[in-house]
């Protein structure tokens, strides 16, 4: 089954959190380490530099440290990773949750079975996030923790819209964790982006919080987070500049992660 332009670019995160994982940097990913070196898709056809593999890298972690302080502030969650691609994430956070759920189209799920093992409390749906009918397989009593993690952008406003409301006639108790480009960032994507090597198409951008309220009357804002500084193992020319020059003013101004609850 072949993947479609907008899930090539899970190649893209996966690529660079491999290599971060392997010089031993901020993020220890073996699961990475291991996909890349047989997973069937030409990844010498991408091209990923040391710069955005440490933002990507250190974007995943980010959204690891926001799940780990959700689960270890409540009982009985359910996570649901929309959009989940290859990523590890079910195994780089601790096991403090009732059910995991990796979701994402079948031609992804098909490729994931090949490197991660259903179980009791995991399981993977392939199907579009935007359909409704993984939302029946999903346990209505727990709390649910949904993690959209370089998937927004990828949506149209109706489609997020939709989303939200499908979840929210089903659910109670939700806390989002996501990733979001600005508007400006989705004008710029069109001349500059990594995803352009595979054609996929970015969408969706807010400016601010409160463009995301107006998705559906029931969400509340959390939070707010960017892609911050961290003390890590780089050389110090190479911290400097990519302290510098992705973790800045105008990187803020295109990206920032967000946490939301219905």
């Amino acid at each position: 089954m072949e993947l479609n332009n907008e899930s090539k670019t899970l190649f893209i995160p996966l690529i660079g959190k491999a290599r971060i994982s392997k010089d031993n940097l901020f993020l220890k990913d073996k699961k990475a380490e291991e996909i890349v070196l047989s997973v069937n898709y030409d990844l010498n056809s991408l091209k990923v530099s040391k710069w955005l593999s440490m933002y990507l890298s250190l974007r995943a972690l980010i959204i690891d440290e926001l799940c780990n302080e959700y689960l270890k502030n409540n009982d009985n969650v359910t996570v649901l990773h929309l959009g989940c691609g290859l990523d590890s994430r079910c195994l780089r956070i601790n096991k403090k949750f009732k059910k995991w759920y990796d979701i994402d189209y079948e031609s992804v799920i098909e490729m994931r079975k090949k490197y991660y093992t259903p179980s009791s409390n995991y399981e993977m749906i392939g199907s579009s996030v935007t359909s409704t009918e993984w939302l029946e397989q999903i346990d209505t009593n727990s709390n649910l923790l949904i993690v959209m993690e370089g998937l927004t952008m990828y949506l149209s406003e109706v489609e997020i819209k939709e989303l939200i409301a499908n979840i929210d006639r089903k659910f109670s108790n939700v806390h989002f964790i996501f990733d979001a480009y600005s508007k400006k960032a989705v004008k710029y994507s069109k001349k500059k982006n990594p995803v352009n090597q595979v054609s996929a198409k970015v969408k969706y951008g807010i400016d601010n919080f409160n463009d995301f309220l107006n998705i559906n009357n029931n969400l509340k804002y959390i939070n707010t987070h960017i892609i911050r500084k961290k003390e890590n193992k780089l050389p110090f020319l190479t911290r400097f500049i990519f302290n510098h020059l992705y973790c800045g003013n105008f990187s803020e101004s295109l990206y920032k992660i967000y946490e939301f609850k219905l």
